[in-house]
């Protein structure tokens, strides 16, 4: 099973979490330009996703992806970005919007997870099952 990482076709910007950060806007490092985001899944699967990056005011991110975009909040020194994903299973089953996707990740080591909830079921998961990726991003300039 693959969780469609490119937001492809997913410009769905779902409630966002929303705080204050615990570290100021000053300190934060800041994220522009083109990046690659690799996912490791628990079966040790690697998916490159190449994303666009433009800050959006302190404490936010625009990231675009694919067909689609959204934004990261910086929550609690933590960048946040909350989407709706497609699913692909390995035997060819595709489901549109699968899963919500919760990827949080370090803005000083750019490493963090990506939490996918099944909100149907598809590839032989049940609603409500949740994987956790692996995630890295690195400047692709």
């Amino acid at each position: 099973m693959t969780i469609a990482r490119g937001f492809a076709a997913t410009v769905v910007c779902a409630g966002l979490a929303v705080g204050s950060a615990g570290t100021a806007w000053a300190d934060t490092p800041t994220m522009s330009g083109s990046y690659t985001e690799t996912v490791t899944t628990p079966g040790g699967h690697s998916i490159d996703n190449s994303w666009t990056i433009n800050s959006c005011g302190n404490g936010c991110l625009w990231i675009k992806a694919g067909l689609g975009a959204s934004q990261a909040t910086l929550v609690d020194g933590q960048w946040v970005m909350d989407t709706m994903s497609n699913v692909s299973c390995v035997g060819g089953g595709y489901t549109l919007y699968g899963t919500t996707t919760h990827t949080v990740w370090d803005p000083n080591t750019l490493t963090g997870t990506a939490a996918h909830t099944y909100i149907t079921g598809a590839c032989g998961n049940p609603p409500g099952y949740t994987q956790v990726d692996q995630i890295s991003i690195k400047s692709a300039s």
